[in-house]
């Protein structure tokens, strides 16, 4: 309290001149603060960014890679399995537990067929397709997905291909 009092002492038997340049420091002290607490932060902001920005370039480097890599494998792979897939189809899908209907569409692909399954957990659905791939050269098209109110399940709509 006696601090206060000694500051408002000194300002009222301080000249006008005194007070202007008391003002100016002032002025400037808080100038030097705010660009203190303001260029702080942006100056590591920026780090971060910039870090984040090499980081998801490795990322995305490794994942160009990937799907590269992915489609060689694709080209490369023999075409073991001939005739209609319905059968392989069923009999994998059947053995994820995964029941589904031909859809009615019409393909303009005679070796492509279409079926919907009403609802199946996705984490058996990417199982059965992996497997269908894997062991018989059967291929997802095009898929349409729909998440279902129950968490984790979803409709599909797939064009399935040897």
């Amino acid at each position: 309290m006696a601090y206060a009092r000694s500051i408002t002492t000194a300002w009222d038997t301080a000249r006008p001149a005194q007070r202007v340049l008391f003002c100016a420091f002032v002025a400037v002290l808080a100038v030097v603060l705010g660009v203190f607490y303001v260029a702080m932060p942006l100056r590591e902001a920026i780090a971060r960014a910039k870090s984040d920005v090499e980081r998801n370039r490795m990322v995305l480097d490794i994942a160009r890679a990937r799907v590269n890599e992915s489609a060689g494998l694709a080209r490369d792979s023999p075409a073991v399995h001939a005739g209609e897939p319905a059968g392989a189809i069923e009999r994998v899908l059947s053995s994820h537990g995964l029941p589904f209907v031909p859809s009615g569409s019409k393909s303009a692909d005679a070796g492509q067929l279409t079926i919907v399954i009403a609802r199946a957990r996705f984490d058996a659905l990417v199982r059965a397709l992996e497997a269908l791939a894997r062991d018989e050269g059967i291929r997802v098209v095009e898929a349409t997905l729909t998440a279902l109110v129950d968490p984790g399940f979803v409709r599909a709509e797939l064009s399935l291909r040897r």
